[in-house]
């Protein structure tokens, strides 16, 4: 792989992880309500999630949903409805019920699932890996060399942009310390995933 080909995968990955899709404003949700070291296990989780989108696209999945569009539009409600779901829930959150030990193991269990999903189900996602990403792969070479070139360079990309936008959310419900302002924080960051989800439905 030449150092030219590599270097104009690794822009277009930083321009498009960049981009604040539904998995971003996910991390920025979630860095905001339960803090940077938390929300690394939903990034351990968003990670997982294009992990199998990269195996899935390996196999030819992706060749699949281009011959039977339904299933890609079934993909697409499911994961909107999901971003939705998510978005009322945060909206709906009080600031009293975010901060309590008892629930951190079941949080990151349920941190770590919650971004599973959304990237998984995020046709973004599936568009990168089923037609930008199989373009960088030479067939005339051996395939496996190349993704253990390309898989952990798009890894560390997008979980550098998941922390920056982690540590945005966090660094903002530092400043804000009043519940009322925290209760309006959770309304904005539900808001925004509640957009993307309706965004998605209509395939924005």
């Amino acid at each position: 792989m030449s150092v030219e080909h590599l270097t104009l995968f690794i822009t277009l990955t930083f321009f498009v992880s960049l981009s604040p899709g539904p998995v971003m404003l996910a991390c920025m949700t979630y860095g905001g309500q339960v803090g940077v070291a938390r929300t690394l296990f939903a990034m351990a989780g968003a990670s997982a999630g294009n992990l199998l989108l990269i195996g899935l696209s390996a196999i030819g999945a992706s060749l699949l949903l281009k011959q039977h569009p339904w299933l890609f539009q079934a993909l697409q409600w499911c994961g909107a409805a999901w971003l939705i779901w998510l978005g009322i829930q945060a909206f709906l959150r009080q600031p009293e019920t975010i901060q309590t030990e008892k629930m951190d193991a079941l949080s990151a269990k349920r941190l770590w699932w919650q971004a599973f999903v959304i990237a998984l189900s995020n046709p973004k996602g599936l568009l990168y890996f089923g037609a930008l990403f199989p373009q960088f792969l030479r067939p005339e070479q051996a395939l496996l060399p190349q993704y253990f070139i390309l898989v952990p360079v798009f890894l560390v990309i997008d979980l550098a942009w998941m922390l920056i936008y982690a540590s945005s959310g966090s660094t903002i419900m530092r400043w804000i310390k009043n519940p009322r302002h925290q209760r309006g924080f959770n309304r904005v960051t539900g808001s925004l995933l509640a957009l993307a989800g309706l965004l998605m439905a209509f395939g924005f």
